[in-house]
């Protein structure tokens, strides 16, 4: 639940939900999401009434939702494989040889197509109504719905996280302002970024 909300917090405090001003407001004493995780338990909710209801549609959503975490692994290799592999920098921490890259990255995504396509194949033989397996179909819904939201809401309001590192590396240091005072001042940068996009 803890990472989920803060997750559903983020990608609302980025645009990316429907009313995310709504599901992005952080309690002023608790310090805490309660919109996103009452979201958050809601949708377990559902998908527990669902599994009591049906285990095929059940496990109809978990395989969509594997085939979606593959994809979202294989999209960015495979655009990065199309570009030459000349997204990435120059200077990254880890760097294998020119050759066992692409090795890597053409397994990477061999594996995920192959793997979609196997998530996505009947159980066996004969496919009746009962034995299908509706991977697709719970992909496709989730596919539909986040394209309407795209073009509903998303285009118009989705900004993404905002990265601002330009290449530095991070490291870790003892500060001495305490993590409640930090956490305030994030609170009132996220109000003041609110407060912008509302006008």
């Amino acid at each position: 639940m803890t990472t989920s909300s803060r997750m559903t917090y983020a990608f609302a405090r980025d645009g990316g939900l429907p009313f995310s001003r709504f599901f992005a407001r952080v309690h002023p004493k608790l310090d805490v999401p309660l919109e996103s995780l009452a979201l958050t338990n809601l949708v377990v909710l559902i998908f527990g009434l669902i599994f009591l209801g049906s285990s095929s549609a059940f496990n109809a959503i978990v395989s969509a939702s594997v085939v979606a975490l593959g994809l979202s692994y294989g999209i960015p290799v495979a655009i990065n494989c199309l570009r030459g592999r000349k997204m990435l920098p120059a200077t990254r921490h880890f760097i294998l040889p020119e050759w066992f890259g692409w090795f890597a990255n053409l397994l990477g995504v061999s594996y995920v197509l192959l793997t979609t396509v196997l998530f996505v194949f009947p159980p066996g033989l004969p496919v009746t109504g009962s034995s299908m397996n509706y991977c697709i179909v719970a992909f496709g819904i989730v596919l539909m719905i986040s394209m309407i939201q795209w073009f509903v809401d998303g285009r118009k309001n989705f900004t993404g996280p905002k990265v601002e590192l330009d290449d530095h590396v991070l490291t870790a240091v003892e500060s001495p302002v305490n993590v409640r005072a930090a956490s305030t001042v994030q609170r009132q940068l996220d109000n003041e970024k609110a407060a912008e996009s509302a006008r």
